[in-house]
């Protein structure tokens, strides 16, 4: 097992409730969990407007992480995944006979058309999806530079320079394709939940791609809501730390699937073997 004066890893996962920080260790295709908190510490609007809640805010991560890390010779990355509803993702269809030049002009057009808020607020990603000769569908997503921002700090608070932030869908995705799951789907649609502790996150998929992804309070989540978001799917895969209650709430809509994750990766925690699941976006991150 891991003892202290290692050289580790740091996974910081935000929400709007609570912010989960785990260090961990990295061994082939073993990961150790070497410490894990969930700060009930919010990160409302107040973080992003008003000075001193935001200070409080990066205050009281980074002396987390800092008083943490003495624990530890060197911890050598940190990677940050998010997932609320004001980080946009959107797939557009464009004449596919526009030139390549001029995709990103037609982009930016559609985005003006969806997006509330002024563009200079996102960092904006877009890749092409497919073209069947006539459209060509591209994937958009708009990242606030708020949350850039405010991470960006707290690394350079902490002092570790190699970082990365990831959108969990974005990792969800990655991970299924590395699994095949897609191509075991074929074109069919399916539903990935994670369950989170106050919250829902709602990914939907189609043709091998991910079409939409929702964050939705548990207390709001509805028959009529699951019925509009499921009504297509063939099955549901379930992440994250669920309980039976959790996975009531899904499967009258469509069949759970299953997804063999221990093949890959094996976590330790406590001494113990945990689930791969808890742990999808580090999943993601490090299988081949």
């Amino acid at each position: 097992m891991i003892g202290i004066k290692e050289v580790v890893h740091l996974n910081i996962y935000p929400t709007k409730y609570s912010c989960k920080i785990i260090f961990f260790k990295i061994d082939n295709n073993k990961i150790e969990i070497l410490s894990e908190v969930d700060k009930k510490i919010l990160m409302d609007n107040r973080v992003f407007i008003e000075k001193n809640a935001r200070e409080d805010y990066i205050n009281e991560i980074a002396t987390y992480i800092l008083n943490e890390k003495l624990k530890y010779k060197k911890c050598e990355s940190i990677f940050i995944n998010i997932q609320e509803n004001d980080i946009i993702l959107k797939n557009i269809k464009i004449d596919s006979d526009i030139k390549k030049k001029a995709i990103i002009k037609a982009v930016d057009i559609e985005i003006k058309e969806f997006c509330n808020s002024s563009i200079n607020n996102y960092c904006i990603d877009y890749k092409k999806m497919y073209n069947d000769g006539v459209d060509t569908e591209v994937q958009v997503v708009l990242f606030p530079k708020k949350y850039i921002d405010l991470f960006s700090e707290i690394c350079d608070r902490i002092g570790i320079e190699k970082r990365a932030m990831h959108t969990n869908f974005n990792l969800l995705e990655r991970l299924l394709l590395k699994k095949n799951v897609m191509e075991s789907m074929n074109n069919l649609e399916f539903g990935v939940v994670e369950f989170r502790e106050k919250d829902l996150v709602i990914s939907i998929f189609s043709n091998r791609m991910i079409k939409n992804s929702y964050v939705i309070k548990k207390d709001e989540f509805t028959q009529e809501i699951g019925e509009s978001l499921f009504g297509k799917c063939k099955s549901i895969l379930v992440l994250g730390e669920k309980c039976i209650d959790d996975i009531k709430m899904v499967q009258t809509f469509s069949k759970i699937m299953e997804i063999d994750f221990e093949n890959d990766i094996e976590y330790i925690r406590n001494y113990k073997r945990v689930s791969p699941k808890e742990y999808f976006n580090i999943t993601a991150k490090i299988i081949n």
